[in-house]
């Protein structure tokens, strides 16, 4: 009975469509997104865009970069906003049935894995922003107990969680942050902040634009697990130009301003040394809290279509509380390769189910059909394992393409998986006959 009660209270919907009477607006959705764009991350690469580019090279970078990435989620988001179902539920049409215990327990580990990572890097950053602003370094290992505790209840409440924290939080991170900009620009004129130039070592635009896609790509094609709570598609495109072309752009050049201004790349530095104090603090637990919350449930989607008997709510808890014992032990010292890994393998496999989606089967993407799946799709994998090592390919410099591997796997998993359709199939292969 107790547990019937606890369904109830965090009913997310893990495995079935969302109801209609359930869906969001564009943004609250858009500030979900806008959430996990504001980040110690993002802010960071403005900073090291401020550090490579002039101010007017940063605006061209990250507009070209928001675009980039709202065009992507726009691609994966409607298919969530049509389906109503999350990412990994989708894969089961695009791979089968049972190809998707793989795809999704992949899907699952990357946003798993980044989970550790990012909650090991808030309890050191935390310690060392406690030591500048008060003089005092709290214990790394309490830090990320604390850190892990609050992206779990968000991350267990499910939507309505990072819903609620989302409208708290980012009105809060952009006051904040255009208080420093405000700060910054207290020596400077508008005229030389248009004519502010970088003081470290020069990039190219393109690379400029690449690091703002990277930051983000992987979270662009996991979209479906917001925007499956989208009234419309219409809802899931203005989120995604609120998100990407307005809010991160503005991130991004914010952080430029303020590396180019100051000198330096490291924005809670700068920050610390503006006065701030304390409230840097606040921007790095609500920045890190509205992302690295994201990345536990996008992992507890994934494992919920594996592991059926668990619910939701409770792979959550059970993720979150191994992320934070895996973060303790040192995750993000041991852990960069195999994320490197899973960003080559997680783009290519929205890019298939992308093409499949658009581009031949779209009418067969309905939980009507969900009971009559293939086991397995073989131009799926086909199509994902060449994305694959495309991706690979091009993340070793061994190929140049758009500059973005994560991207370049997406395109050619896509663009191969609609050749196979198109030359080898002519009747609808996703249902048993």
């Amino acid at each position: 009975m107790e547990n019937t009660k606890l369904d109830k209270i965090f009913q997310d919907y893990g495995v079935e469509p969302v109801p209609e009477n359930e869906t969001k607006n564009w943004l609250s959705m858009g500030l979900i997104w806008s959430g996990v764009g504001i980040s110690l991350g993002l802010l960071m690469t403005g900073g090291a865009l401020g550090d490579g580019l002039s101010f007017r090279q940063s605006i061209t970078a990250a507009i070209i970069g928001g675009l980039v990435l709202a065009l992507v989620t726009i691609l994966c988001g409607i298919v969530g906003a049509n389906t109503k179902l999350s990412t990994a539920m989708i894969s089961r049409f695009t791979f089968g049935e049972k190809a998707v215990l793989l795809i999704a327990l992949i899907q699952a580990f990357g946003s798993y894995g980044w989970f550790g990572v990012q909650l090991g890097l808030f309890g050191k950053t935390a310690a060392t922003a406690f030591d500048i602003a008060i003089g005092y370094s709290p214990n790394v290992t309490l830090l990320i107990i604390i850190g892990g505790i609050l992206m779990i209840i968000t991350a267990t409440i499910g939507y309505r969680g990072l819903d609620l924290l989302s409208k708290i939080a980012v009105p809060l991170l952009i006051i904040l942050m255009f208080g420093s900009l405000f700060k910054v620009l207290q020596s400077f004129s508008m005229n030389e902040v248009i004519n502010l130039q970088s003081s470290g070592e020069p990039i190219s635009v393109g690379m400029a634009a690449s690091m703002v896609i990277s930051s983000f790509v992987v979270g662009a094609v996991v979209a479906p697990d917001v925007s499956r709570y989208a009234k419309s598609a219409k809802d899931t495109i203005g989120a995604a130009i609120l998100a990407f072309v307005i809010v991160v752009p503005l991130v991004i050049l914010i952080g430029a301003i303020m590396a180019q201004a100051a000198g330096t790349w490291d924005i809670v530095d700068i920050m610390l040394k503006l006065g701030w104090g304390l409230i840097a603090l606040l921007v790095l637990l609500l920045a890190q809290w509205t992302s690295n919350d994201n990345n536990l449930y996008c992992s507890a989607l994934g494992f919920a279509v594996v592991f059926k008997k668990l619910k939701k709510w409770q792979l959550s808890l059970l993720s979150g509380s191994l992320g934070i014992i895996l973060a303790i032990f040192g995750i993000y010292d041991n852990f960069i390769s195999w994320l490197i890994v899973l960003g080559v393998l997680i783009p290519p496999m929205r890019g298939v189910i992308a093409a499949d989606y658009y581009l031949k089967n779209k009418k067969y993407y309905d939980v009507i059909y969900i009971q009559n799946l293939k086991d397995w799709r073989v131009e799926s994998f086909i199509s994902w394992i060449v994305g694959s090592v495309v991706s690979f390919i091009t993340s070793n410099g061994l190929l140049t393409l758009t500059t973005v591997p994560a991207l370049d796997g997406f395109i050619i998993a896509g663009l191969l998986q609609y050749i196979l359709l198109v030359t080898r199939y002519k009747d609808q292969f996703i249902i048993n006959d």
